[in-house]
């Protein structure tokens, strides 16, 4: 084998192809963070939002994970405009600020009359 060749494939072995996203498992192998907390800290703008590469796959890009990589505490990522979030429709809160028998009464009687004991269904 040609000394030219090894030192190729040993260039290569020393240097692998940069992945072009890094998948969740990847990036907790890079940053010894656990799921749960890359999770909460994007939420909070404190880690880079993962690209969505389709159907249920996501992953950073390496350039990305680099800023954060060099300096974790001041990371902030930038402010996501109207366009870049899908908007999400709320439920009503109301019901929800009752107390839980206040709840259960407006769910079971709305729309029923009261039966008293003595009237019949007929009258």
């Amino acid at each position: 084998m040609p000394s030219s060749q090894v030192t190729k494939q040993s260039e290569q072995a020393a240097f692998p192809v940069a992945p072009a996203f890094y998948r969740v498992a990847d990036v907790i192998r890079i940053t010894a963070l656990r799921r749960a907390t890359i999770y909460r800290r994007i939420a909070e703008g404190r880690f880079p939002r993962p690209v969505h590469l389709g159907g249920r796959a996501c992953g950073w890009s390496p350039a990305a994970l680099q800023v954060w990589i060099e300096a974790p505490q001041e990371y902030r990522a930038a402010p996501l405009g109207l366009a870049d979030k899908p908007l999400r429709r709320r439920r009503s809160t109301e019901r929800l600020k009752l107390s839980r028998f206040a709840r259960r009464k407006s769910r079971t009687q709305v729309g029923h009359k009261k039966w008293k004991k003595g009237e019949g269904l007929s009258e």
